[in-house]
């Protein structure tokens, strides 16, 4: 209240006790008011009575467009206002934050009379005050229109002023009351959206699957949702296929590109043994729904057993780690192509490799070899080479359980900066 009654701190004392009785009554009724509306009906109705003028009008200022949006008015029929950036006297005060008391609208150059013309009302005389705390931004302004007496005086616009500033209190409140709620919401849909995307994911841990395949995987959100995405499935052929991947960005346009990856990649696998036309097939859904920039990393391995034989397409992504390796010969995971959904029409091509009873193999997202911890140094590559060729268990289960145990003592105490996913794939 002290703020608000700065304005009238030059009035003569028996004006000024006046005034603040009048601010005291109009704080009361505002403080009892509930909802943005009837707020802006109870400061129009203050403003009408206390000033005692044929018509008020409150003017919001829109967040997204900059317009300033007639909310409520007193006095006449509801119309619907909207002034452009610095239209009209509304505008005017909008924009400098300047109060006017003009007892000639109509000489006013800055008067825009469409109102008048579309109502049938003649505005003469008008108070018009930027609406806002002491200091801080204008968020509307506030009119009195058609003084009952010969015309406003200063008097009445240093009380609208002060008034203004309680009024401005009312309406933050509520709007920080609907923000609240929003942002509650917004939190429910996220922790749906978040329950959703688990179910497309297998459960975090040891995946079942038939001798002598074995799979532990693991993903961890940045947010409530996340870009990242990984499964270990079984095909008809007895083959077992398996991906990660790792959707550019994160949050929620991460997650909804990571919903249509995973389940054409669940589709596609089954119908499509050609991994290369599996790619092409994969990328062209993907370019179709995603944003431009938008991109997944992916590397999808189908391993079969009979065979000992990994096929395999690496689109863009990070290339797995060999753990318990059986086998001298190199075995890299050369790029097939472009990460999927950043150019159409791309080709891709599937590698070949060796996969013998015995070894694991270690896939990852970049989440796992940029983790930071709380002195800023990353995990990097380094990191999880060490850390994979230390752990000597060799169920799929416990080498994942052993190297979230050791990324963990790196980064605890540092906030994450991007999704986790760490899946291992083992031949028994």
């Amino acid at each position: 209240m002290a703020s608000a009654t700065t304005a009238l701190s030059n009035l003569p004392q028996d004006v000024r006790i006046l005034r603040l009785e009048a601010l005291v009554e109009a704080s009361e009724t505002l403080n009892s008011a509930s909802g943005l509306d009837e707020i802006l009906h109870s400061i129009l109705d203050l403003i009408t009575a206390q000033l005692d003028c044929e018509r008020a009008t409150a003017f919001l200022r829109d967040e997204r467009t900059g317009k300033l949006h007639a909310r409520q008015m007193a006095g006449e029929t509801q119309i619907e206002i909207v002034l452009e950036k610095g239209v009209g006297l509304a505008g005017y005060v909008a924009e400098t934050g300047e109060s006017l008391l003009i007892n000639d609208v109509r000489a006013d150059p800055r008067f825009d009379p469409s109102t008048d013309l579309r109502t049938g009302f003649v505005t003469k005389t008008m108070l018009c005050v930027p609406l806002r705390k002491l200091g801080c931004p204008v968020m509307g302004t506030l009119q009195a229109i058609n003084a009952r007496r010969e015309g406003f005086s200063a008097d009445d616009l240093a009380y609208l002023e002060s008034f203004a500033a309680v009024a401005a209190v009312a309406v933050e409140r509520e709007q920080l009351a609907q923000a609240a709620l929003r942002a509650h919401l917004l939190s429910t849909e996220l922790e749906l959206a978040r329950k959703i995307q688990q179910r497309l994911l297998p459960s975090s841990g040891s995946i079942n699957l038939p001798q002598p395949f074995s799979a532990w995987g693991m993903s961890q959100a940045c947010y409530d949702v996340g870009g990242d995405t990984y499964d270990v499935v079984m095909l008809p052929s007895g083959e077992c296929a398996f991906w990660v991947a790792d959707v550019s960005g994160k949050g929620i346009g991460a997650a909804l590109l990571m919903t249509t990856l995973q389940t054409e990649m669940r589709a596609l696998v089954r119908a499509e043994r050609d991994l290369g036309r599996l790619a092409v097939e994969l990328n062209k859904k993907v370019t179709e729904v995603a944003p431009l920039g938008t991109y997944a990393t992916l590397f999808l391995g189908v391993l079969s057993s009979e065979f000992e034989l990994l096929r395999y397409i690496n689109a863009g992504h990070l290339p797995p780690i060999w753990m318990h390796k059986r086998l001298v010969e190199e075995r890299r995971f050369e790029a097939s192509g472009m990460p999927i959904g950043m150019l159409p029409g791309t080709e891709y091509e599937a590698g070949v490799a060796r996969f013998v009873a015995g070894e694991r193999l270690a896939l990852f997202s970049d989440g796992v070899t940029d983790a930071e911890n709380t002195a800023g140094r990353t995990f990097d590559f380094a990191g999880l080479e060490a850390s994979l060729g230390g752990i000597e268990v060799r169920r799929a289960c416990d080498i994942g359980q052993a190297f979230f145990a050791d990324l963990d003592r790196f980064r605890i105490g540092a906030a994450a900066k991007d999704d986790t996913t760490f899946l291992v794939v083992g031949l028994d």
